[in-house]
């Protein structure tokens, strides 16, 4: 199972138009990204300017302290450390490209 995000506008159109659709991750580091504060799923609807913030905390928390979140590196080795950070890094440039657009969650 894993996370989408992607980023939607109001064209005014009978859809929204999708602006930015780059991350898809694994659920398995789902605890890690909420013990830093960051519960993606909770992002769902919500103006990617405002998810921002806490976007960035998240990532500057695991970024101090990184034993900490490789220690939930999960056991079955989908997903990492490693790997996540840059992932939330990408998720925090789509937000930051667009931060009117309403972001969406698929898991």
């Amino acid at each position: 199972m894993s996370y989408d995000i992607w980023l939607n506008i109001d064209t005014g159109g009978p859809e929204p138009a999708t602006v930015w659709d780059s991350f898809n991750y694994t659920s398995n580091c789902g605890p890690m990204w909420r013990a830093a504060g960051a519960d993606l799923a909770a992002f769902d609807g919500e103006p990617a300017g405002e998810c921002l913030p806490i976007l960035t905390a998240a990532i500057k928390r695991m970024e101090d302290d990184p034993a900490t979140y490789r220690a939930m590196d999960p056991p079955n080795g989908w997903g990492s450390y490693d790997s996540l950070l840059p992932a939330l890094r990408r998720l925090a440039d789509g937000f930051r490209s667009h931060p009117k657009a309403t972001v969406r969650v698929s898991r």
